[in-house]
């Protein structure tokens, strides 16, 4: 239906975000970063096998005090309490005098970022490994990253694509789950094409499709397709919203990265970002009320998913893991969520500007008001292999030492101390009082130069930072992404909003707008 210019400037004005981030400092998420055991072998996979882009120009090496303390300070504080080397602790020394340096790159896709990271001995080249053998995405704080796969492409060939080109370039630990019974490898290879994938054919998540897998360094990876009923509820959201995405553009280019990759290059990028609470209400709350999300309403919310299918695909790998260490499941994070099962779990969605942070809560009994599943790791530092964070993009025209203590406060006056932001200098206790300008230090040379970051825990201890693209790192990340045809509300040049291009996709709301 064509809509005359009065109905669409009404249409547009009724479609303006309430408390997006966009009317804060935030530009929604900047990238996700994933600790890896092998830079290259990991960027070869995020492009040669996911079609995304290697940024050459931001490829970077540092180290010195000040990220040793932004990255660390809470493990640090914790050696010193324990009384041992923060090496114990999950801690390269990547200090003035240190022992270890990090090295990166970043990999562009339609509306994120990946960026990968890997702490390496300075003398021999030799990566700091240090890792934990539980991989369930079950403990407190555990990441995951979510692809978006394209309509027009079948998920469960998508899926097999993908394993097979990630066996021909030596991924062999990329292995999707299956949704049926398997007892090893060969049983998981003999199950059948239409059946790698599950897709919900009817209610309120009618058209998703999901697949669950770990990437090539043990990182936690989902695949999602969304169609029909689903889509159409999470477009009047982003609508709503002003999100970006490519997946709601008509005749958006497919470029020459996701050609080179082939069908599992197929994507729109990243459907969401997702981490385990010990507080579902809490989590949700801290995303809003502190970061500026928008709480993504029902039917977009999941409630008590399970069933048979559900618990092979969640946690196929660890399933046997623990058969073939003879423990029992639920000892390493294994909740039992088949439909005879006693445990439940339950999903929020936090929006920002690209797209959702999901929330998950595992419950030890089928009501709310049981106790609650949470088994906890007895680490957290981000130099765990495989571990990844999310981080949140501050507009270039904030001052992102004033930004993170005003969220610090924040979070203090709306009752979540979790919330702990290190300092870019030594300090004897988390949150300390320092100047502002010892919060951060942005980057004066080198690949990075006018790249700032702090790093952060989150309400469940999630590992969490805030970064900022300033002159010649700006410049950088706009040509990255324009040259990708990415989406971002961080440019006026990459923000469809700008041109109108959503005006067709969403003109389908106009008539019964979702607001709050």
């Amino acid at each position: 239906m064509l809509l005359s210019t009065p109905t669409l400037l009404l249409f547009v004005a009724l479609m303006q975000p309430t408390l997006s981030s966009n009317l804060n400092s935030l530009h929604g998420i900047a990238y996700i970063s994933v600790t890896t055991d092998n830079l290259t072998a990991s960027t070869q996979f995020y492009t040669q096998v996911l079609g995304g882009m290697l940024v050459p120009e931001l490829a970077f090496t540092f180290s010195g005090d000040s990220h040793y303390y932004r990255m660390f300070q809470k493990e640090i504080l914790d050696a010193r309490t324990q009384g041992v080397n923060p090496a114990q602790l999950g801690v390269p020394d990547i200090g003035d005098n240190g022992t270890h340096e990090v090295h990166g790159n970043f990999i562009v896709f339609d509306n994120d970022i990946i960026q990968l990271v890997e702490f390496v001995q300075k003398s021999s080249s030799k990566v700091f490994d240090i890792r934990d053998r539980r991989t369930s995405q079950c403990y407190i704080a555990a990441p995951l990253v979510c692809f978006w796969v394209k309509d027009d492409v079948d998920f469960n060939h998508y899926i097999a694509v993908l394993e097979r080109r990630s066996r021909d370039l030596g991924f062999d630990q990329v292995k999707v789950n299956r949704p049926v019974p398997v007892h090893n490898e060969p049983e998981r290879l003999a199950v059948p094409e239409n059946q790698l994938g599950i897709t919900y054919d009817s209610g309120n998540f009618n058209g998703l499709s999901m697949a669950y897998f770990k990437g090539p360094r043990g990182e936690q990876l989902e695949l999602n397709q969304l169609k029909r009923t689903f889509k159409y509820n999470l477009g009047s959201d982003y609508c709503r919203q002003q999100g970006v995405t490519t997946a709601f553009l008509d005749n958006h280019p497919d470029n020459r990265w996701k050609k080179a990759a082939g069908v599992s290059g197929q994507l729109y990028g990243m459907f969401e970002f997702a981490t385990r609470t010990d507080d579902l209400s809490k989590s949700v709350n801290f995303y809003r009320q502190v970061l500026g999300s928008e709480v993504l309403p029902k039917p977009l919310v999941e409630v008590d998913l399970r069933g048979d299918d559900v618990e092979n695909m969640f946690y196929q790998k660890e399933l046997l893991d623990a058969a073939s260490w003879g423990v029992d499941p639920r000892s390493i994070g294994v909740p039992n969520l088949t439909l005879a099962g006693s445990d439940r779990r339950d999903v929020k969605f936090n929006m920002f500007d690209n797209h959702v942070i999901k929330i998950a809560q595992y419950t030890a009994g089928k009501s709310l008001s049981d106790p609650k599943f949470n088994p906890r790791y007895n680490w957290s530092s981000p130099a765990y292999i495989n571990n990844m964070h999310v981080a949140f993009l501050v507009d270039d025209n904030i001052d992102l030492n004033n930004f993170v203590h005003t969220a610090e406060l924040k979070a203090t006056n709306k009752k979540f101390p979790e919330f702990k932001v290190n300092r870019a200098v030594d300090v004897p206790t988390l949150e300390a009082s320092v100047p502002l300008p010892q919060y951060s230090a942005e980057f004066t040379d080198g690949p990075l130069k006018g790249f700032n970051y702090v790093f952060a825990k989150g309400p469940a201890g999630e590992q969490l930072s805030f970064v900022q693209f300033k002159g010649p790192a700006a410049a950088k990340l706009k040509s990255a992404l324009l040259q990708y045809s990415a989406v971002s509300t961080a440019f006026k040049e990459t923000n469809p909003w700008a041109r109108k291009e959503y005006d067709k996709f969403c003109s389908k709301y106009s008539s019964n707008p979702v607001i709050g």
